[in-house]
């Protein structure tokens, strides 16, 4: 496609004026629904700025006023080319809707175009920081040396040719943001009450997650509050199925927990607020480094290798969220909130099936799902059963008991229902599978989410209906941590060219060029002929000593004994740890490390798919943790997968790697920047 430069309107402005502003059309409401309405909204946005809470100061209002725009001017096909470190310096603003028609050519050229403009800004600030006369600059140039204030100090250029930055509008997002936090705002605001915390807080799920309850992020983040695994299995409930960080009322009561934690330990809400974002010991790093609370000198001063563009920001961001809150009606005009949410609650006495819940209680999957979105797909789909002790959330005019207590003995269950896997060996093909099993292809391919049949791998792992065990359960127990089957582990040799991943079949389908897929495998050595069973594993990535306590029913200090670890000393991927089977059989430990590591990939590959590879050759001062969350924003074990052949903790520069170029399946219904938290 063509692209016509004059229409891109590349101008450095501090705004554009072709910004669109939004229009509301909302229906005449009769007398009682304009009351009702004005309450939710009250309920909903009835927040004020504090000052002595929340400072605002002169150096951080370009900030903030920054944020305010990208939340009400500009939409999502808005893209904001400026300065990372100076907000005020906007070189343009892209618009895809004046440029593409076709919906599919927007999104898979605008990125390539942003790059270009990008490249085109970053070339001209190197020029200028190479200009021997600055009199004699027209043009472009011209105008770029006047919005720097007309400075000849060629070091101003220079690094802000290193820091051209593009920022998404949100003011559409950030809109419906609103009409949902209707939903949910009572009930989020009593609970901060309950635990003595401002409730202007209950505004960052507007910068987190513009209060999508499903947003999930490349990095694992997941939910209103955007918690990751590792910070929130600290306050919540997350297992093969259920993830209570989906649940934006027991998310909350999480949030609420962690901010008051980052509060008492900095003694200042704009740090705690940052601490979110950069996480509560960064912070705590940053407020002994500088011996200092106050955020506009840990901003400016503060430097680290992860306290960047997102973290400087958080709290802007959060003032930006909360005047625009405040003053919706300034910028959106009159908004029709949702009404709050009602349910009642009812703890499962037993296990129970999905059917049992759709069939006795008389509810569909849509009104299952929306009243419990911590269910994940395992128990929806009915591989696993609703767990004992869940709180099942329910509309009001069920009465619960009542339906319990005359539900038929067989539809109440005392254990969870186990899962068998199966890796796929060379040679295999879904068919033998199905035979050697006693099984169809179809429920193989249902069970997995498989849409082809011919795209299976060696090594893949994939589930078998109860009750049909896997031979391999025999001497060595194999961990397996391999990715569904959207994943592509390549060699180096071959990463330019393929494009897709070979089946286990050579005849199920003809690969070209030819290359061998090596899956990482982990072994469990178990010594028999004990009465207690010990063994040895290999630390794997998002793994913690937690997490392996959890799964042996051990506390963590029994692990640490086992293995001579410090309190507070941490475990590394890679890391050997002797295990003692006290509480747990092998089989149970397999299933649930197991279950942990596909769920974490299916969450995944629910929101994005992989559409190519591309070749990184590694830069001085760059590391496999600066790639996977600085520069290509992917998580650990996806990149692993693609490089199974080296050795990630030791890259040099010059070391070349794959990288998965990663798309988002939803058209960014679900997906947001990730946040460390």
């Amino acid at each position: 496609m063509k692209i016509l430069w004059w229409k891109i309107g590349i101008t450095c402005c501090l705004f554009l004026q072709s910004v669109h502003p939004i229009s509301l059309t909302r229906p005449i409401l009769p007398e009682k629904a304009r009351l009702e309405a004005k309450t939710r909204a009250n309920d909903a946005v009835f927040l004020s700025h504090d000052e002595n809470l929340f400072p605002l100061s002169e150096d951080l209002k370009p900030r903030v006023d920054f944020w305010i725009d990208v939340y009400t001017k500009y939409d999502r096909n808005d893209y904001i080319i400026h300065d990372s470190n100076h907000l005020t310096v906007i070189y343009t603003v892209i618009n895809a809707d004046s440029l593409f028609d076709n919906p599919q050519a927007k999104r898979k050229e605008i990125s390539k175009l942003v790059k270009r403009v990008k490249k085109k800004y970053s070339k001209l600030l190197r020029e200028l920081a190479n200009t021997k006369n600055f009199a004699k600059l027209k043009g472009e140039k011209r105008k770029l040396f006047e919005r720097f204030d007309y400075t000849t100090n060629r070091q101003v250029y220079r690094r802000a040719s290193k820091n051209v930055r593009v920022q998404q509008g949100l003011c559409d997002r950030f809109l419906q943001g609103l009409v949902v936090s209707g939903r949910y705002m009572s009930h989020m605001r009593r609970i901060f009450r309950k635990y003595g915390l401002p409730e202007q807080l209950t505004v960052l799920p507007h910068v987190e997650s513009s209060f999508n309850i499903r947003a999930y992020s490349k990095a694992g983040a997941a939910g209103l509050w955007q918690f990751t695994r590792r910070t929130g299995r600290k306050y919540l409930r997350i297992t093969y199925e259920i993830d209570e960080r989906f649940d934006p009322l027991l998310a909350t009561e999480a949030a609420a927990k962690l901010l008051k934690k980052s509060y008492q330990e900095l003694g200042s809400w704009p740090l705690a607020i940052t601490a979110y974002n950069h996480g509560l010991q960064g912070m705590k790093r940053a407020k002994n480094h500088l011996d200092t609370k106050d955020i506009d000198e840990v901003i400016s001063k503060y430097h680290s290798r992860f306290f960047g563009f997102a973290s400087k920001n958080f709290y802007a961001e959060f003032l930006a969220a909360l005047k625009v809150v405040e003053n919706y009606q300034q910028y959106f005009g009159e908004v029709e909130f949702e009404p709050p949410f009602e349910f009642k609650e009812f703890e499962l006495p037993t296990y129970l099936s999905i059917k049992t819940i759709k069939k006795y209680f008389g509810l569909d999957e849509k009104t299952i799902r929306e009243y419990n979105p911590a269910l994940r797909r395992p128990v929806l789909r009915g591989s696993k059963y609703l767990p004992k002790g869940y709180r099942l959330r329910l509309p009001v005019q069920i009465d619960p008991q009542a339906i319990f207590a005359r539900l038929p003995v067989e539809e109440k269950f005392t254990h969870q229902k186990h899962l068998n896997w199966y890796r796929v060996r060379r040679g295999d093909t879904l068919s033998k599978i199905a035979r050697r099993f006693n099984t169809s292809v179809a429920t193989l391919m249902t069970l997995n989410d498989i849409g082809n049949a011919h795209r299976i791998r060696a090594g893949d792992i994939i589930r078998l209906p109860a009750g049909h065990a896997s031979p391999e359960g025999s001497g060595e127990v194999e961990i397996a941590l391999k990715s569904p089957s959207s994943n592509k582990a390549l060699t180096e040799k071959d990463a330019k060219n393929i494009k897709t991943a070979p089946t286990a079949s050579a005849d199920s389908q003809k690969i070209s060029p030819p290359f061998k897929a090596t899956i990482p495998e982990q072994k469990l050595k178990v010594t028999t002929g004990r009465k207690i069973k010990e063994g040895w594993i290999t630390v794997e990535p998002d793994e913690t000593l937690g997490h392996l306590a959890d799964w042996l029913q051990v506390p963590t200090q029994r692990l640490r004994q086992w293995n001579r670890l410090r309190y507070g000393e941490d475990i590394h991927i890679g890391q050997r740890l002797r295990l003692r089977f006290e509480k747990v059989t092998l089989q149970d430990f397999e299933e649930a490390r197991l279950e942990y590591h596909r769920g974490i990939e299916e969450d995944f590959f629910s929101n994005y798919q992989i559409t190519g590879t591309r070749i990184h050759k590694m830069r001085r001062g760059e590391n496999i943790w600066t790639l996977c969350y600085q520069v290509y924003d992917l998580p650990f074990w996806l990149v692993r997968n693609y490089n199974i052949h080296l050795n990630l903790f030791k890259l040099k520069p010059g070391d070349k790697i794959v990288v998965p170029i990663v798309e988002d399946k939803t058209n960014g219904t679900n997906n947001i920047a990730p946040s460390p938290h």
